[in-house]
């Protein structure tokens, strides 16, 4: 795993047990001023502290990434936990093996949650979901089954999301996408009268040797 964003850490005292609880250790080792890689050794770990997303440490965030073998310290993996919300799942299919198979198309299966897993929300099952934020998130999947006899039966399950962060593909960074990278350009520009005013003392000014 990798974190960005930290203040000065160290591979002692680096103050993560203190802001997540661990059942195992986690090792701290710094990649350069912005980068610092957590080695963690338990799968329950991993996921605790992947599925925050952001930590505070010493009034600063700290940005949590799964790591990669395509890690690049400029860029941001397009790599996120997300919980996808199924409204309307037949009670039945409240079950790991069901939704594992439901969500197939829309990413890495990681983990129920905690009302899902017991089984105490009829209405609703929804289960966190590793998703590329490069691709398109569907909006519903068919649910069926094919036998002998009779051709494919089923029915179209609608697929909600929560906490999808945005990603920038021109940056390739989080916290942000192509829309609002935009917008920011926009307001760090000079008003348009401000410009031809610019260009027409530009035009005027003469230069005398």
């Amino acid at each position: 795993m990798e974190g960005w964003y930290m203040p000065q850490m160290t591979t002692e005292g680096h103050g993560l047990e203190a802001n997540i609880a661990l059942k195992g250790v986690a090792k701290i080792g710094v990649y350069d001023n912005y980068n610092v890689f957590i080695d963690l050794f338990n799968e329950d770990d991993f996921k605790t502290v992947w599925f925050n997303r952001i930590i505070e440490i010493e009034g600063m965030q700290m940005w949590l990434q799964k790591w990669s073998p395509d890690f690049k310290p400029e860029e941001d993996l397009p790599i996120a936990p997300a919980w996808v919300l199924i409204p309307g799942l037949p009670f039945h299919m409240h079950d790991w093996y069901y939704i594992k198979q439901l969500l197939s198309s829309v990413g890495r299966p990681l983990a129920l949650d905690v009302a899902t897993f017991g089984r105490t929300r009829p209405s609703m099952a929804n289960m966190r979901v590793e998703v590329n934020l490069l691709k398109p998130l569907p909006d519903s999947v068919f649910v069926g089954q094919e036998d002998d006899e009779s051709p494919l039966k089923g029915f179209t399950q609608k697929l909600e999301y929560e906490e999808v962060p945005k990603y920038c593909k021109h940056c390739r960074k989080l916290g942000h996408n192509m829309i609002n990278r935009r917008v920011l350009e926009k307001k760090m520009l000079p008003p348009m009268k401000e410009i031809k005013s610019l260009l027409k003392r530009s035009h005027k000014t003469k230069v005398s040797c």
